[in-house]
């Protein structure tokens, strides 16, 4: 599919990034769209980086990558302070029990 398809299909306003760790979140994508198997749309960048982030489900033993989980909104509390971050959802047996993998670079 082409990019140029992808702008002329996809309103403006629904151009946004899916990715949890993006570097203009909420901001509208102008250049670089992608979308993965399932049909969410990225920037290029971000869909890469997506791919490479990867986790196994400690319970059902599923391996899986950014594009193909949920994530949850949670809070830790250290140090005194109350910090947000986001923690995936396995997509198989909807368990937070996940571990992340090492990217294939680090394993050699």
């Amino acid at each position: 599919m082409s990019i140029r398809y992808l702008y002329k299909a996809i309103s403006r306003s629904k151009r946004i990034c899916n990715y949890y760790r993006c570097s203009r979140p909420g901001r509208i994508i102008l250049r670089n769209i992608a979308r993965d198997k399932n049909g969410a749309i990225y920037h290029y960048g971000c869909l890469q980086s997506a791919k490479d982030e990867r986790w196994r489900c400690l319970e059902c033993w599923m391996t899986f990558d950014a594009t193909e989980c949920s994530f949850t909104e949670t809070h830790d509390m250290r140090n005194d302070e109350f910090r947000e971050r986001y923690s995936p959802i396995c997509p198989g047996c909807g368990s937070h029990n996940i571990k992340p993998l090492k990217p294939l670079e680090a394993r050699a």
